[in-house]
């Protein structure tokens, strides 16, 4: 499997879990790890629609990884993308708490 069959099963995996998530379908996704705990402690309505716009864009990025090819879009891809999920972390624990 070469890479751009790679980066296409990201994307295409990352864009329909995101709509999951943003449509509210997305409960399958939000099992595992301590989710009672969690479920006590955050908005899982909240937290779906906050990880399902991560994933968006992390498939959007990922999309324009397979188009653009260039080392300079590749290491601004990295960036990004973990800023991105640092913000949905922060964004997670504090504006999604009950």
């Amino acid at each position: 499997m070469n890479m751009d069959s790679f980066d296409m099963i990201l994307t295409v995996v990352a864009l329909v879990m995101g709509v999951m998530l943003l449509s509210g379908h997305g409960d399958i996704l939000m099992k595992g790890g301590n989710a009672a705990a969690r479920k006590k402690i955050y908005d899982e309505k909240k937290v779906q629609k906050v990880y399902g716009v991560t994933l968006l864009l992390f498939g959007i990025l990922t999309g324009l990884d397979m188009v653009i090819k260039s080392f300079v879009y590749d290491i601004i891809y990295l960036v990004v993308v973990i800023a991105i999920f640092v913000i949905s972390v922060v964004i997670v624990r504090k504006k999604c708490l009950k």
